[in-house]
């Protein structure tokens, strides 16, 4: 019995230094409230909003993880590789365009914060050439600052940027703030049918439809959806931002 107590006593501190020194993996709850942070400053400067990569969070999550493990801090890493090289790694294959960094902080909030203050860190949250990004959260409790965070922004391929030309003649959006039923008059140029989609702060798309005519009133039904910003984007160029009450 008393070699028992002492192997399971043993057991129980092993596993004990194991999980407190695990490294912690970024949640979807972590890497959802990130990013509709970011949208929000976004949507208030009228900045087309962005998308979650999986590549850029791998990107993300694996600088943070090499940070904590290591216990340094810095945008190089310990092989001497640089955000866009590890982007690129990670298997991106859009444009890297930034990363911000920082430690110390369990929540996101308080993270978030921390780029918000600083102006260098917010230049990258608005960087308007940006269209996605990845969020990696790693904890050591052996380290020194126990939680590192790593953000990194890319630009998609083959995605319409802000200043991209789209040939429409006439737009008219109706009533905005909303309720329940958005009209859309939508009259264009282009000789291909005609792509609408609405996506919330977060990213997540919403609402989208493919009308195979060249101009159009449409009734987008949004009374089951909750109060706050939206964004129409037309032909995948955002046009109007979108109040839901």
């Amino acid at each position: 019995m008393g070699f028992f107590n002492t192997s399971g006593l043993l057991f129980f501190l092993f596993f004990l230094f194991i999980f407190q020194n695990t490294l912690g993996q970024t949640s979807e709850e972590e890497a959802q409230e990130m990013l509709g942070l970011v949208n929000e400053i976004r949507a208030a400067r009228g900045i087309p909003l962005l998308s979650l990569n999986a590549e850029l969070s791998k990107a993300a999550y694996d600088h943070s993880n090499d940070m904590a493990r290591n216990n340094y801090f810095s945008h190089t890493g310990l092989n001497g590789s640089t955000f866009s090289q590890r982007i690129n790694a990670a298997g991106y294959n859009g444009s890297p365009r930034g990363e911000n960094i920082a430690a110390g902080n369990a929540s996101v909030v308080n993270t978030f914060n921390q780029w918000l203050n600083s102006p260098g860190h917010l230049n990258n949250m608005l960087n308007s050439s940006s269209d996605e990004m990845g969020i990696g959260h790693a904890i050591d409790n052996g380290s020194t600052y126990t939680h590192y965070w790593t953000q990194v922004f890319g630009k998609s391929s083959g995605v319409l940027s802000s200043g991209d030309d789209v040939a429409i003649q006439k737009i008219k959006i109706y009533p905005n703030p909303v309720k329940d039923v958005l009209h859309v008059d939508l009259q264009n140029t282009i000789e291909e049918p005609i792509y609408l989609k609405l996506v919330s702060v977060t990213g997540q798309i919403v609402f989208q439809q493919i009308k195979n005519q060249y101009s159009s009133d449409l009734k987008l039904n949004i009374s089951h959806l909750p109060t706050g910003i939206y964004f129409l984007y037309f032909q995948n160029t955002n046009i109007s931002k979108v109040l839901k009450f």
